[in-house]
């Protein structure tokens, strides 16, 4: 069993095909099957199922698959490591944000990390909640921004800032910048499905406040709900940052009595320690989240000591 076969036999399960895995791993297709023959021949088992659409790991196959994994993980790590003991990081670090926040976060991210870590190649995966915080339980990327920590299993998480929850739609002139969640319940809503975080919490609150609640339309993605809204033919309940982009033209009411909030995270699993890269990049992304916030571009209340004053944090008193 070589470390090279180990690569391959990933490489096919996560492209899902020999075809498709042959192309990402710049060997031919024969040669590729011939490797996973070798192994399977070696080990004197079935390790997947070939089928006409692709392929199925055998039970035997999805236990190499994750030693696999986790193998090729950890000396990835260390080759890592050792590059960076010169003190500059070095090595792939990948990060997952919310598809919503990308427009926020990722041209910071992207800026910041090319002008102080040169020597890092960085993956940013932007997708739904769901997806980023699986991608992390799994250890596919080395941490992410999640608004639903405390959902994923086997992670550590470091809470940044609360953001509070918006209703979106018509409103007339001098309409208060508050509505009460009956009032925002009462309006006709398109809403994110329930296997979304957002639509969750929502309905959490409802039932924790004994608010009837019941949504028009379900969309999936933003720019749907946003084309809805813009139209005129719903409102909906958002966090910030879609507001900035999407829904810039609509008016933005926070929620109140009760007020919904959420909190933003930085998470990793803790079966992947981060590496030296990836904690260098996830002390940049903790910048990134704290002057955002700072600035007002996402609206939330920094926790703990990221919404001390640098005085305190300091332990110093600063010049006026």
């Amino acid at each position: 069993m070589t470390l090279k076969q180990l690569r391959y036999l990933i490489a096919i399960v996560e492209a899902g095909s020999f075809s498709s895995a042959s192309r990402r791993a710049y060997i031919a297709q024969p040669a590729l099957s011939r490797q996973i023959s070798l192994l399977e021949s070696e080990l004197e088992m079935q390790l997947l199922d070939r089928q006409h659409d692709g392929i199925a790991l055998t039970d035997a196959g999805r236990q190499l698959y994750e030693v696999a994994r986790q193998v090729v993980q950890k000396l990835d790590s260390v080759k890592d490591e050792l590059k960076s003991s010169r003190g500059d990081p070095k090595g792939h670090v990948a990060i997952s944000i919310p598809a919503t926040a990308a427009d926020l976060l990722l041209p910071e991210i992207v800026r910041r990390a090319e002008q102080r870590f040169p020597g890092v190649t960085l993956t940013v995966w932007d997708g739904l909640s769901r997806e980023g915080g699986q991608a992390i339980e799994l250890g596919k990327v080395d941490f992410g921004v999640v608004p639903n920590a405390e959902e994923l299993e086997h992670v550590e998480a470091e809470p940044i800032f609360t953001e509070a929850l918006y209703w979106v739609g018509a409103s007339a002139p001098g309409t208060p910048d508050t509505i009460t969640l009956a009032e925002a319940a009462a309006t006709r809503l398109v809403l994110p499905p329930r296997t979304l975080h957002l639509r969750r919490r929502i309905e959490q609150a409802a039932m924790e406040a004994a608010v009837p609640l019941a949504a028009a339309y379900e969309q999936q993605s933003a720019p749907g709900i946003a084309s809805l809204v813009r139209a005129g033919l719903a409102a909906t309940i958002s966090n910030w940052p879609p507001l900035s982009v999407l829904l810039e033209p609509t008016a933005a009411r926070r929620i109140v009595e009760p007020r919904i909030s959420r909190t933003i995270a930085l998470a990793h699993s803790q079966h992947k320690p981060l590496s030296f890269a990836a904690g260098c990049l996830r002390d940049l992304v903790r910048s990134v989240l704290i002057d955002l916030v700072n600035s007002g571009r996402w609206r939330g209340e920094l926790i703990g000591k990221e919404a001390e004053p640098l005085e305190s944090v300091l332990g110093v008193q600063l010049a006026v």
